[in-house]
């Protein structure tokens, strides 16, 4: 996927609360932090935050699967974690998680209505 393409991508990302772009826009938002700034805070560049933003958002039903998840992506990208999650826990109130990926079994057969009777 292009650069280009890969920072559309994270841009909608970023509106969506199951990634971790949405968390990092409230954030900065809220310290009035541009994308130089908001890299700079992480200590990452400007292009390695297009891929952090891509990220699922941190687990927040225990402290432990959130410090794992924070870490987690921390560790991939090099970043600042005890930053990072600030800039996570930021957001006020509870964050709506996205539901689960679809189950990938096929669908059930569907019977179709049929306008005349069937030859008995």
């Amino acid at each position: 996927m292009s650069d280009s393409l890969f920072a559309k991508f994270a841009d909608r990302a970023s509106g969506e609360a199951f990634f971790l772009g949405h968390l990092l826009a409230a954030f900065a938002a809220r310290e009035n932090f541009d994308v130089t700034a908001l890299a700079a805070r992480l200590g990452c560049t400007a292009e390695v935050l297009v891929q952090v933003r891509t990220c699922r958002a941190p687990r927040t039903d225990t402290a432990a699967n959130f410090r794992a998840d924070v870490t987690a992506v921390a560790r991939a990208f090099g970043l600042n974690a005890a930053v990072l999650a600030e800039m996570a826990k930021s957001v006020p109130g509870p964050v709506p998680r996205a539901p689960a990926a679809p189950d990938l079994e096929p669908a059930p057969a569907v019977l179709a209505a049929r306008d005349r009777a069937e030859p008995q």
